[in-house]
């Protein structure tokens, strides 16, 4: 294996556990929702305030891990184009 095929199936990982990163920020942006929902329901509005803004947090979160994972890709994809020229 090349030191450029080490280098792709390392970028790989780091793009699949950016993915896992993703989809545990938005699971977890999800509950920040259903929580807020619960203490709407309840009357604490202090509590629905905060749980906003951790949901904000966490989708801006999740926005800037899929940038970095789309950016892997497209590293990843010059290291092959690379590669394939050498």
């Amino acid at each position: 294996m090349s030191r450029i095929d080490e280098l792709v199936e390392l970028i790989s990982g780091v793009a699949g556990r950016i993915d896992e990163a993703t989809a545990e920020s938005s699971g977890t942006a999800q509950q920040a929702e259903e929580i807020a929902a619960a203490a709407e329901a309840i009357g604490a509005q202090s509590l629905v305030e905060g749980m906003a803004a951790v949901k904000e947090q966490l989708d801006a979160l999740s926005d800037a891990l899929k940038g970095a994972s789309e950016r892997a890709l497209e590293i990843q994809a010059l290291a092959l184009s690379v590669a394939e020229g050498s």
